[in-house]
């Protein structure tokens, strides 16, 4: 073995190198991304390296990774609402990318797409939107705010793409969400105080219902107690009237059994004799 390689020194520094080239001219694109290749600095179009392991030439060539996920970005953006109050939105957006050779060589990697295309474009729509609206239209009107953010935000980049000579697969938005309104203290102070007044108007409302509910339930008791006498009195009366001799009952139930002390002649009480006779 030793005379071996006594005789063939040259394969240990020809596998040390091929090694060197091999370890080089290894790239392993993560899952998720796709390979955008550089011979000598220039993008190659026709070449896209996909997830997994690939063998490149090394020294000439270089791999740039490009994310391909569904990606989030957060921009928060100040603005004057149409009663000029200061207004500051948090904009959330799921984007991903794609045509990623063309979009990597006149934008950059993902970071600068943020950067020079979502930044600006979440700030200006958000100035634009936010004006065509009172700040209290933008809370009691979110879900329309939202919308109007999202187109304004897409048309943005529609026109910047296209100014880049892109298309609209270079950057595809699948939604625009409102995250967060926040408001000066004096608005919020204001909005405060609007609320108590409009709680207390409704007690107020509700207590004055009540009273007049109230107020109506006894008028309708009396109503019906009334009658209910008024429909006794008239059954009495036609009791007495078809039945005289109850109105000498009557008169027996109220007498106390005392006589008169002085009688001017024939003391005026029931006369059984007389009824009996009849």
């Amino acid at each position: 073995m030793n005379n071996f390689l006594e005789r063939h020194k040259w394969i240990v520094p020809v596998f040390f190198i091929v090694g060197i080239l091999l370890f080089f001219s290894i790239r392993i694109v993560p899952v998720g991304h796709l390979g955008v290749v550089k011979y000598w600095g220039k993008v190659n179009h026709n070449t896209i390296l996909s997830e997994g392991l690939h063998l490149v030439t090394p020294i000439r060539t270089t791999v740039e990774y490009i994310s391909v996920k569904l990606l989030k970005f957060n921009q928060k953006a100040s603005a004057s609402s149409k009663d000029l109050q200061i207004v500051t939105t948090v904009v959330s957006i799921q984007f991903s990318l794609g045509e990623v050779p063309e979009l990597y060589q006149k934008i950059g990697t993902e970071e600068l797409v943020t950067h020079i295309l979502l930044k600006p474009a979440v700030e200006e729509s958000v100035k634009a939107v936010t004006a065509q609206y009172t700040a209290e239209e933008l809370i009691k009107k979110r879900p329309e705010v939202k919308v109007q953010i999202g187109k304004t935000i897409g048309s943005f980049l529609q026109k910047t793409l296209q100014g880049k000579g892109l298309n609209e697969k270079s950057l595809m938005v699948a939604n625009v969400a409102i995250t967060e309104f926040d408001f000066s203290d004096e608005f919020n102070k204001s909005i405060e105080m609007k609320v108590r007044a409009e709680q207390q108007a409704l007690q107020a409302k509700n207590e004055k219902i009540k009273k007049i509910t109230d107020a109506e339930a006894v008028a309708e008791k009396i109503k019906i107690e009334s009658i209910a006498t008024a429909n006794a009195i008239r059954r009495e009366a036609r009791a007495l009237k078809e039945n005289p001799i109850l109105i000498e009952y009557k008169r027996m139930e109220k007498w106390d059994g005392k006589l008169p002390e002085v009688t001017g002649g024939a003391i005026p009480m029931f006369d059984i004799k007389k009824r009996q006779t009849e």
